[in-house]
């Protein structure tokens, strides 16, 4: 049930006109919020309002709420499946989706099985099933619509983008890929379904997603192991080298650390400081002190234009 704010929010929402720049992505500021958040985001809440406050949080999850508020953006879908978790947040007057997967959790341990497989290019085609399977149930809960001529349901004209920290940006990156080539979809094509009265809808239809990635493994290893394994990925031989480069992916690095140094990366790869005001000790023997999306995200936060 939605709580007052919420109910306020959507009133809000419903009076305010289409944005002049609707269907273009969202801020690069935006969308380090919502990753950041996701972490607070549990699949009982079933509002932003009701996440409580950790005691250890150093960013609260009121100033990151108040924030979206402001810009209207409301959550939407949330899945779990597998160990894996993944949000949802759309922003009707500026026809935004974004999908938010979740980064590693150490008390996760399927999490950190895939974290180790990611850093040996050991992935199997379950983790790669669960991974689609969180964007395809953003993407048909959010962005469907019927077709009167073609009795089909398509894609409606919001833009979508797809975002995570760490294993998160990882995921994305692969889905990226398999949503725009359904082909390569490792365990089998995902089939069509009819709803009756000639209406039909095409889990195999690609979409292109806007992929934002902060501080991820490299993904590259995998996305082109299909070069390498034909098998592995459905679609035969292809090259592959020619079709990540029609990706719209694009990744954050903070300073160098044992997760994003891990792998080559894919994409436009962006640097960014987060170590700025970190003690020598820190910037130099913590080698995991840049990961974390406090810093991340307070890097955006000073230099929103980035």
């Amino acid at each position: 049930m939605s709580c007052q704010r919420c109910n306020e929010l959507y009133a809000r929402v419903r009076r305010v006109q289409t944005v002049p720049d609707s269907g273009s992505h969202p801020s690069t500021l935006e969308l380090a919020y919502m990753v950041n958040l996701e972490y607070s985001i549990e699949m009982s809440h079933d509002c932003l309002h009701k996440i409580p406050e950790s005691r250890k949080a150093t960013i609260k999850v009121k100033d990151m709420v108040e924030y979206l508020d402001e810009r209207n953006w409301e959550l939407c879908t949330r899945t779990k499946n597998k160990g894996f978790t993944c949000s949802s947040f759309i922003n009707h007057p500026a026809k935004r989706l974004v999908i938010v997967h979740r980064g590693t959790q150490l008390s996760n341990l399927l999490q950190l099985k895939a974290n180790v497989r990611i850093a040996l290019n050991l992935i199997s085609s379950s983790i790669v099933a669960a991974a689609d399977w969180h964007t395809s149930q953003s993407i048909l809960n959010n962005t469907l619509k019927l077709d009167e001529g073609t009795r089909r349901f398509v894609r409606n004209d919001y833009s979508v983008t797809i975002t995570g920290h760490s294993l998160g940006g990882w995921l994305a990156q692969l889905c990226t890929l398999l949503r725009k080539h359904p082909a390569f979809f490792p365990v089998g094509r995902r089939g069509k379904f009819s709803f009756g009265n000639d209406t039909m809808l095409d889990m195999n239809q690609a979409n292109d997603l806007h992929c934002v990635a902060f501080d991820s493994p490299g993904a590259n290893a995998v996305l082109t192991r299909l070069k390498e394994d034909p098998g592995w990925l459905n679609g035969g031989p292809r090259d592959v080298e020619i079709v990540l480069q029609t990706l719209d992916i694009t990744v954050y690095l903070a300073n160098r650390n044992l997760v994003n140094w891990c792998g080559t990366h894919v994409g436009t790869v962006k640097t960014i400081d987060v170590m700025s005001s970190a003690s020598f000790f820190t910037r130099w023997f913590n080698p995991i002190a840049s990961h974390g999306m406090k810093g991340i995200l307070a890097y955006f936060q000073n230099n929103s234009n980035a």
